[in-house]
């Protein structure tokens, strides 16, 4: 899903530009830093259980911080940079709302939502869409059980392919810290991969037998 946005010009006069970039620069290498990594911040925020009718102010969120520090941002970070200020941004989002990994929000609405996609995009491949569906509803169960800190890091590692250094460099802890939450994010990851994998056994079994007794 592409998402846009466009940087309010009240915005950039009340924040003013930065000690050293112009407004217009400030506006213009934003825009093609949120231009580039928008989908990043898309996938990211529906990860972590973001609505989608949230979307995109936490999408303004994630750019108002880029619009802040974007002297600080440098060239071959501003990817790494985006994705680790989703992740605060919607820790934030979270604690504004009160809410909790275990009450977030919208599974059903997402995985329905990529079901009628993907049934769109194969609709001559029922099989395939409904796999693709199925891992959907795997990787969103288990991110539902992984703590707060765990799904950022897991999101970034293996979904968005970071580095644990630039983890740990961009949400500043320790890259110990960032190792250990990914592997107990995996360990999260197969334990759900494990029950996944039973109840389809277990279906398939279920299925087997009726069609044996009929």
């Amino acid at each position: 899903m592409l998402l846009t946005i466009s940087l309010p010009r009240q915005v950039l006069c009340f924040l003013g530009a930065s000690p050293r970039t112009s407004q217009g620069e400030a506006a213009a290498r934003v825009e093609g830093i949120v231009s580039a990594h928008i989908d990043a911040v898309w996938r990211t925020a529906r990860r972590l259980g973001v609505a989608s009718r949230d979307i995109e102010d936490v999408a303004q969120e994630v750019m108002l911080v880029v619009l802040r520090r974007v002297d600080d941002i440098e060239l071959d970070r501003e990817r790494a940079f985006v994705l680790a200020t989703t992740v605060r941004v919607v820790a934030n989002w979270r604690r504004s709302r009160r809410r909790h990994p275990e009450e977030l929000t919208d599974c059903v609405e997402q995985v329905v939502s990529r079901a009628e996609h993907y049934a769109t995009q194969a609709a001559d491949n029922p099989e395939q869409a409904l796999e693709r569906v199925r891992k959907l509803e795997l990787l969103q169960a288990a991110l539902h059980e992984m703590t707060e800190p765990q799904q950022g890091a897991f999101i970034m590692f293996e979904l968005e392919q970071m580095s644990a250094r630039e983890i740990a460099r961009e949400l500043q802890v320790p890259e110990a810290a960032i190792v250990s939450r990914v592997r107990r994010a995996r360990e999260v990851f197969a334990r759900c991969l494990a029950r996944h994998r039973q109840a389809h056994s277990e279906a398939h079994s279920n299925v087997r037998e009726r069609r044996r007794g009929a």
